[in-house]
């Protein structure tokens, strides 16, 4: 996975509401990115959303986001 990719990724976390599915975010880069070759696909999300410290896993495919 890219540079470019984890960035957005995290940007588009940051725009979506609480609650939130790897697709939704998936589609959110693409809104702000159109169709860049650095868009990679759902896994890549899901292991990503699993490593920043913000968010945690709720359901298969469903995240949201830790507020203290």
């Amino acid at each position: 996975m890219n540079q470019h990719f984890k960035r957005w990724i995290g940007q588009a976390v940051s725009e979506l509401d609480n609650e939130f599915t790897v697709h939704q975010v998936l589609e959110k880069i693409v809104e702000m990115k159109g169709t860049s070759m650095y868009i990679g696909g759902i896994s890549s999300i899901s292991y990503e959303l699993g490593r920043l410290p913000k968010v945690e896993r709720v359901d298969e495919g469903k995240y949201r986001k830790v507020i203290e």
